[in-house]
Order: C-alpha cells, then structure tokens, then sequence
C-alpha cells in the first residue's frame, strides 16, 4: 500500500499538474482541441521547460548551498525557494508565449499559477499547507471554470479529476505527510482560489 500511496504523490505531483491540464485541453473534447497542432507542441515545450524541468534542475543547487537539506521538502521554510523559482519560471513561460496566436488560455494559466504559488509561499511561512492537494485542487477549479466557460464537454474529466483528488488527498495522509487540515485546507485553497478568480 505504501508503494501505492507513494506512486500516486509521484504523478499527481505539483510539477506535473500544469502538463495534465494542457492535456485535458488539448486532447480532450473542448474547443481548445482546434488550436494548430505546432502551437499545442509549442505550448507543451514550454510548459515541460519551465515548470518541469528547470525547477527539478534547481534542486540540487539549492541543496548545494544548503538551502534545503533534502528533496522531500517536508520542513515549510525549505519549501519557500522551489516556489519562488517556480514563479520565476512562470514568469518565463509567460514572456515565451506573448505574442504566439492561439494561447491565450496557457498564459491565463501561467499568469494565476504566479498568483498561486506566490500567495501560498505567504501561507507556508506560517503554516505547512498540502502543494499536492493545492495543485489539484487547482487542476479541478481550471477543469469546472473552463467547462462553464467554452465549448466542450469536459464534465467527464472534472469528474476524474476530482476523483483523483480524493485518492491523492488519502494517499497523503497515509503516508503521514500531511494532517487532515492541510489536505483540506490545501485542495480549498487551489480550487478556491482559480473558481473565485475563472468563474
């Protein structure tokens, strides 16, 4: 079970959420599924690039200079610097995309994702709040804002996606990363925060 528990946080991990959205958008049954195929992979690039690959490149420099002491991030303050290169990396991302037709929606994510990650940096100063359940629970808000939003049928995945939500959320707690209250506390944020801001 605790492998179980462990494969699930591995990919429904934070840095993966961005590249599941673009692929419920792009292959699922929205209107975003017509964008031309070059600026999908274009979109995807830079999403892998910048919120994937270089904040998992930083983390060996930080613990270099002893800014963390492992990779597990289980102490709030260590978790402050991966976030804040996170949004300089989305930052990045945003600036790749300006001026590209067709993706609008991708610097919307870009743009609340820098809200996001800043506002729970304040919050995890003072209080260790699930990101797992943060990012989901902010996958779910993009997933029912879109839907309302644009044409498409995306109820099918909202529902799994949810789903998912609720195996992630007892999957963190089994493993003992996190109380009751920052699992909740956690997927309210994220999903609070990209509902209140989308719809």
């Amino acid at each position: 079970m605790r492998y179980f528990a462990r494969g699930v946080s591995y990919l429904l991990h934070p840095l993966c959420i961005p590249v599941y959205f673009l692929l419920f958008i792009f292959q699922g049954d929205t209107v975003f599924a017509l964008i031309p195929k070059n600026i999908q992979y274009y979109c995807y690039a830079v999403v892998v690039f910048t919120l994937l690959i270089m904040p998992l490149v930083s983390l060996p420099v930080f613990r270099h200079f002893h800014l963390i002491r492992n990779y597990k991030l289980e102490e709030k303050q260590e978790r402050v610097y991966p976030i804040l290169i996170a949004v300089g990396f989305a930052f990045l991302g945003f600036w790749l995309l300006r001026g590209v037709s067709h993706t609008q929606i991708v610097q919307q994510l870009y743009l609340i994702l820098v809200i996001l990650l800043s506002l729970f940096s304040i919050v995890t100063l003072r209080w260790k709040m699930s990101m797992h359940m943060t990012a989901i629970g902010g996958l779910c808000g993009f997933m029912l804002s879109i839907g309302m939003h644009y044409p498409g049928q995306l109820r099918g995945i909202f529902m799994i996606v949810l789903l998912l939500s609720g195996l992630l959320g007892v999957c963190r707690l089994y493993l003992k990363k996190h109380t009751p209250a920052q699992v909740y506390a956690g997927f309210l944020f994220g999903f609070g925060f990209i509902t209140g801001i989308l719809l």
